[in-house]
């Protein structure tokens, strides 16, 4: 994550949720404004939250479809 903090300014907390924080940050490179979520999750004896591991598989699955709205 240290790569994506270096090349992602953080400029304004957009919202916290249950599973995580949105930031509205600035791409170093291109000068455009993206959304960054930054998800907490705690493992347990069970593993993770399913609804963190569904959201994940989620945005690795629209990642290989070069999604406008998704930062890698």
């Amino acid at each position: 994550m240290a790569q994506e903090r270096a090349q992602y300014e953080p400029v304004a907390e957009i919202g916290v949720g249950a599973y995580g924080t949105v930031y509205k940050a600035r791409d170093r490179r291109s000068g455009r404004f993206v959304a960054l979520k930054n998800v907490r999750v705690q493992a347990t004896e069970n593993g993770l939250p399913l609804s963190a591991v569904r959201e994940v598989a989620l945005l690795r699955r629209l990642e290989h479809f070069d999604h406008p709205n998704i930062v890698r």
